[in-house]
């Protein structure tokens, strides 16, 4: 797992289940690009902060907000998800919410000063959505200035949105919590074995 939020860290700053960007018509989507401005500017005040205790508070209640993390956490278990007792998701979803907040809080740790804007959108379907944003006022020599942050978003049938990935330069935070989950899943003996060894796992990582 530390590998996977490494790579996520170099790449990305952005917050937080999808699949990575294929071809997808060239349309844009007002509501989608609304929704995630009203995040930044949400986001903008957490980054503004005065000390960590009060930013990883933010960014948890921007998850808490804006994320739908049982599809998420759903989405990060692959196949397996069909596999796991009501009793394992009664215990994994939970565990996941706190391990995925953990990593946005820790991705975001070094981002301040800068702000992001929405560049532009896809429509890949009447109700998945990626938002293009982009840093705005970049510090001398950042290694933010030219990235592109990536925010998947999915519109319910009842017209509520919600965010279901982000990324950055190729690298989707979702897709890389999927690989890294089932090869947990898979070295443990797959099925309930490996769904428990999940979880024990996850423990380890939020206890505090």
């Amino acid at each position: 797992m530390r590998d996977a939020l490494h790579k996520f860290r170099t790449l990305a700053v952005g917050a937080i289940a999808a699949l990575a960007i294929g071809a997808s018509p060239a349309f844009a989507d007002e509501s989608a690009e609304k929704f995630v401005a009203g995040i930044l500017t949400d986001a903008n005040v957490v980054f503004d902060a005065p000390d960590k205790p009060t930013r990883d508070a933010g960014i948890e209640t921007l998850v808490d907000k804006y994320v739908d993390m049982d599809r998420v956490g759903r989405f990060a278990l692959g196949q397996y998800v069909r596999q796991a007792s009501d009793a394992q998701m009664a215990e994994y979803l939970p565990l996941f919410r706190k391990y995925a907040t953990s990593v946005y809080q820790s991705t975001l740790d070094e981002y301040s000063g800068e702000r992001l804007e929405v560049a532009d959108s896809v429509d890949r379907s009447a109700r998945d959505f990626i938002v293009d944003t982009r840093v705005v006022d970049a510090k001398p020599g950042s290694r933010y200035a030219n990235i592109i942050v990536h925010w998947r978003v999915y519109r319910a049938p009842d017209g509520k949105q919600s965010i279901v990935d982000a990324g950055a330069s190729g690298v989707w935070l979702a897709i890389e919590q999927q690989s890294t989950f089932k090869s947990v899943i898979a070295n443990n003996g797959g099925g309930a074995a490996g769904i428990d060894a999940l979880i024990a796992d996850l423990k380890a990582k939020v206890s505090p």
